[in-house]
């Protein structure tokens, strides 16, 4: 699959019921999918399906892991989250430099969310955003894309405001719930991260985990592919108590999905021999 973790152009099926229950669907291309109680996959189909993370830690505490791939998407269901709560308290934790890490981020620090990110992240927006962009927009050829190209064209990706360096990763204690936001190596990018909350034995893997109906890395135009492999291979030690996996793109499961990602990128490295970055 031709993917790109800045936004897959196969569209995905737009179901209304996931298997934690019914989906809760904010328009034609966001929704939220119960994984469990108090835990949503939040879907934003643009182009295709990208996914965020929402946890909620206790009454009123959030965690929300990546943003939506626009402020308008993230709006939805930030008012989502402040309808059906009483006076929440969010934060935001972007895993890396692409839109649908961080898309939303402008609308968020409007509000007062802190969002969270590496330095590395912060660079790489400056540095490379722009040569990202041309380097995805082949994918979002033909009318039915023209948004989408739109939206890419004169999108300005907003930093995180809350930095940490990238190497020593960061542990947020969020009511009962440890946060731990770590990088085990470069994989789809050079700053990808993932996020554990150890109590739910919950991984989100984003950009650098892929569900197991992918049958390729998707897009490697940011990416470390003679690394990817020995990087996902780290989660598999560090998270072996994970029972639930959610990628960036694509249905959760368990560590099948990093094992199949492994997979992949060995798959790929074996046609396309990496030069190591």
């Amino acid at each position: 699959m031709a993917a790109c973790c800045i936004a897959m152009v196969v569209l995905l099926v737009w179901v209304g019921r996931s298997a934690g229950g019914e989906a809760i669907v904010l328009d034609e291309e966001m929704q939220l999918q119960p994984i469990e109680p108090g835990v949503w996959m939040v879907v934003h189909r643009f182009a295709g399906g990208n996914n965020s993370l929402l946890v909620q830690c206790d009454e009123r505490r959030f965690v929300w892991v990546d943003t939506p791939c626009t402020d308008d998407a993230t709006r939805l269901v930030h008012e989502w989250i402040v309808r059906t709560f009483a006076d929440p308290n969010l934060i935001q934790i972007n895993t890396g430099f692409h839109n649908d890490n961080l898309g939303g981020n402008g609308y968020l620090l409007a509000r007062g969310v802190p969002c969270y990110g590496s330095d590395l992240t912060v660079r790489l927006i400056a540095e490379c955003w722009a040569e990202t962009v041309r380097k995805v927009l082949p994918y979002f050829a033909g009318p039915e894309n023209e948004k989408y190209r739109d939206i890419l064209i004169r999108q300005k990706l907003v930093a995180p405001n809350r930095l940490y360096p990238l190497a020593d990763g960061l542990i947020l204690q969020v009511g009962p719930e440890t946060v731990e936001v770590h990088f085990p190596g470069p994989s789809h990018t050079l700053d990808n991260v993932v996020v554990y909350f150890r109590a739910r034995r919950l991984l989100f893997g984003g950009c650098m985990v892929k569900a197991l109906a992918s049958r390729s890395p998707g897009f490697t135009g940011d990416a470390d592919m003679a690394a990817w492999p020995a990087s996902a291979r780290k989660l598999l030690v560090r998270y072996a108590d994970a029972r639930m996996v959610v990628p960036g793109h694509g249905r959760w499961g368990d560590l099948s999905l990093v094992r199949h990602t492994i997979e992949l990128c060995e798959q790929y490295n074996a046609q396309h021999p990496p030069v190591p970055r």
